[in-house]
């Protein structure tokens, strides 16, 4: 299932935005090739996204434990400990999604949408927005931010730095749940 989900992710996503990119009026300049294309030297702030991911997932880890957020966040938590995570499948979906989900939401979808809506639509997919609990719109609210700022420097810079950002942020919390969900 784990393998499924990823590669629906990996090949969904981008074969989608793909599509897409034929019917985008040519006056934004989406073309799927353009999507990827690192200029001016951007390369070197992989390494400061990939931290800023990492940062950002320590920090969620940390927000979720606390006492005022424990309860909002377990049906999330339950959905993660019904899956038997391995080290192979935290890096795979860590790799599918932050490439799958930042080619489609940044790559083809934020060039019509822009950062903003972008980035609200991302999370609101991802089921954390709800009109019962506002402790999971707190987070919410947080995670857009997070999603606003890597949408800003996919637009800015590079996809690349959005796309490591993402991943290493994924990473720390899969390998997280599984070494809570191991115990």
């Amino acid at each position: 299932m784990l393998f499924l989900m990823g590669s629906a992710t990996l090949i969904a996503f981008p074969l989608v935005g793909w599509l897409l990119t034929f019917v985008i009026p040519s006056s934004l300049g989406i073309t799927f090739s353009s999507i990827f294309k690192i200029e001016g030297g951007y390369f070197v702030f992989i390494p400061l996204f990939l931290s800023i991911g990492i940062l950002f997932g320590l920090f969620v880890i940390w927000l979720t434990e606390l006492n005022y957020f424990e309860q909002a966040m377990k049906p999330y938590k339950d959905l993660l400990s019904n899956y038997n995570l391995t080290t192979f499948y935290v890096f795979f979906l860590s790799i599918c999604a932050g490439v799958g989900e930042e080619v489609f939401f940044r790559g083809v979808i934020q060039p019509i949408l822009g950062v903003w809506l972008t980035a609200f639509m991302f999370v609101a997919i991802h089921g954390y927005f709800s009109f019962k609990n506002k402790r999971i719109n707190i987070f919410a609210i947080l995670l857009t931010l997070f999603i606003a700022f890597i949408g800003w420097a996919s637009k800015s810079y590079s996809i690349w730095l959005a796309i490591s950002a993402h991943f290493s942020y994924d990473l720390v919390l899969l390998f997280y749940y599984k070494r809570t969900n191991a115990k």
